[in-house]
């Protein structure tokens, strides 16, 4: 029974690395159809959202059944409830990464507003930001898990230079302001994709040592915006 059990366990853990896959995929995708200006695979990216929502609708039914079937133990049970929640938060990433999508679909067709350095440099905090935390889960890695806390920092401090470059371009070219708009809010979107790769390891460094580190990493991201 236990030998079962834990192949169940680990055909589900599989499961969630599949699912990680396909969202650093479309997050991949997403910036390079604004970076690229390729419109192709920002459709790329809508279309596909589709196959990480069946992954997360598996990875519910699947862990709810374990559940109902095995009656885990506490720490068992605390696995897999995680791994239900992480399968959320990953499933929100995907959809982060269609908004972005869809808003290079029109700026794609815009004239270009500002240089994408900045935004090339937040993508790639956002994109190790996200392997990490997938990894840190897989592995059970505390070490990994915390450094990602940090990483979200910087995040924070691109996306505030981003809206402040963008800002003064529209001042510069009003007529673009669609534009620009659409910018910021994809700017956002990456750094809300960083935030969910937090949660990630806050649920690592939980599931590990117990601690809950939200309140504390809360107080910090509110004493920063004060």
């Amino acid at each position: 029974m236990k030998r079962h059990f834990d192949d169940e366990l680990l055909k589900l853990k599989g499961k969630l690395l599949k699912m990680g896959l396909l969202v650093e995929e479309a997050i991949a995708n997403s910036a390079a159809s604004l970076f690229e200006r390729d419109s192709k695979k920002a459709e790329t990216v809508v279309l596909r959202d589709q196959e990480i929502n069946v992954y997360e609708i598996e990875i519910d039914e699947l862990g709810h059944e374990f559940i109902a079937l095995y009656q885990p133990t506490a720490s068992d049970l605390r696995l897999i409830t995680m791994i239900l929640k992480i399968t959320n938060d990953l499933e929100r990433m995907g959809d982060q990464a269609v908004n972005i999508a869809k808003k290079a679909l029109y700026v794609n067709g815009e004239p270009s507003l500002i240089p994408y350095d900045d935004f090339r440099k937040m993508y790639q905090h956002v994109m190790m930001m996200v392997r990490d935390a997938i990894n840190a889960f897989m592995d059970a890695d505390l070490v990994k898990a915390k450094t990602i806390l940090d990483s979200d920092d910087v995040v924070d401090e691109i996306d505030d230079k981003i809206a402040l470059e963008i800002l003064k371009a529209i001042k510069a070219y009003p007529e673009q302001a669609q534009v620009g708009v659409c910018l910021i809010l994809a700017s956002h979107n990456f750094e809300r994709i960083a935030d969910l790769a937090t949660n990630l390891a806050e649920d690592v460094i939980y599931l590990k040592q117990g601690i809950d580190v939200r309140h504390h990493i809360r107080e910090r991201r509110d004493e920063k915006g004060s």
